[in-house]
């Protein structure tokens, strides 16, 4: 799931590298911002979520369902097209699905979303669906990851690996605004017959989503084919804020405060739809149990009902399976002040609305150089593909 974060990072060192971006100055000053006491019956008692993708069943003992259904954590299930095929060889999927529906726990099916029509995603969805009955199975939903295309991210792999081609082509392949309004429409469509249908569906995607919309921009999501937002009808939206990532990017100076910066843009934009989820479980600064464990007590406070952490699997490898009952309880243990973001998470959202804004303006030249044509970069929320909002 931390590619689309690579790819955004990628993108922004290509665009400092070209000069299209110069390095944004600290929106504050340098120093840790002191929290904030959290409001008189702010937060409550929130709900742990784990992704899992783990195909083999060793991880699946009894002694884990256990701690799970003790806790009643709920499941985010990564299936793949293998997984639920009629007369697939492998049969995980449904015993994993079946054991939780046994126990009472919460499954959301989590499924990718990387193509730019929604063709694939509409297939994919409509399989789930077909599995899930044909099967007698129930689920909460699906969530859609809106992952980049295969092919941009092989153009993140190339230009990782110092391919200057590949480091221009991520500025200036895939920037077409009318295809991601028709994108657009494709998601939307789908959200609305899954409606009618009384299928849930919601979508995870990179917290730079929020930059882009921050920035009053789709300009950013445009050039990494991974555009979630619009349409702002999912039934949930999950952004990565995977303080890992950031700080493997950024530095360990990153803090809990970003998470609250991210989180309040979500619910700007998205009102209770817009939730983050984070992680990475073993990665710093999760390397221990309690900063994980103050994390979910955050957006416990900020408010949010259900906290996915990615992933079951590194939870596990991690710190043990016994630690699933420590991130239980943090869902149901608000804070008693809000971490605010400091000079260093300010710095990153500055980077990324700046980068948004630059791509925007890049998106003329570079349609009228590929096409012949210039079009215009999207706006937030005024667009042109704001009948399909």
């Amino acid at each position: 799931m931390s590619s689309r974060l690579l790819s955004v990072t990628v993108l922004a060192a290509t665009a400092f590298t070209l000069g299209t971006v110069s390095a944004p100055a600290d929106a504050a000053p340098h120093g840790s911002a002191p929290p904030v006491a959290a409001a008189p019956g702010h937060g409550g008692s929130g709900r742990l979520a784990v992704w899992t993708s783990s195909h083999t069943m060793a991880i699946w003992t009894p002694q884990l369902w256990h701690t799970l259904a003790r806790n009643h954590v709920a499941l985010f299930v990564q299936v793949n097209d293998a997984d639920y095929r009629p007369g697939a060889p492998d049969t995980w999927a449904t015993d994993i699905v079946g054991e939780a529906n046994r126990l009472a726990l919460p499954v959301t099916i989590w499924t990718g979303g990387n193509d730019t029509t929604g063709a694939r995603t509409r297939a994919e969805v409509d399989a789930i669906h077909t599995w899930l009955d044909t099967d007698r199975l129930h689920a909460q939903g699906i969530v859609v990851d809106d992952e980049g295309t295969a092919q941009t991210m092989d153009l993140v792999g190339k230009a990782m690996a110092g391919d200057q081609s590949a480091q221009q082509q991520l500025l200036t392949t895939n920037i077409d605004p009318a295809q991601q309004c028709r994108a657009i429409a494709a998601d939307q469509a789908l959200i609305e017959r899954a409606h009618r249908e009384g299928l849930s569906l919601d979508e995870t995607a990179m917290p730079q989503s929020l930059d882009d919309l921050d920035a009053g921009t789709l300009a950013l999501q445009d050039t990494l084919n991974a555009t979630s937002n619009p349409p702002t009808t999912w039934n949930a939206n999950y952004f990565q804020a995977y303080r890992s990532d950031f700080s493997s990017d950024f530095g360990p100076t990153v803090s809990s405060g970003l998470i609250t910066s991210y989180y309040e843009s979500a619910r700007q934009h998205l009102g209770d739809a817009g939730d983050l989820t984070v992680g990475v479980a073993g990665l710093a600064p999760y390397t221990t149990l309690a900063p994980l464990v103050h994390d979910i007590r955050l957006l416990a406070t900020l408010g949010q009902k259900t906290i996915p952490v990615f992933s079951l699997e590194q939870i596990v490898a991690t710190y043990g399976q016994e630690s699933i009952n420590s991130l239980a309880a943090a869902a149901h243990e608000p804070l008693t002040t809000i971490d605010q973001p400091d000079a260093a998470d300010l710095h990153v959202r500055a980077t990324y609305r700046q980068l948004a804004q630059e791509v925007a303006a890049l998106t003329p030249q570079t349609t009228r150089t590929r096409d012949g044509v210039p079009q215009q970069a999207n706006d937030y929320p005024n667009t042109s593909c704001a009948a399909q909002h």
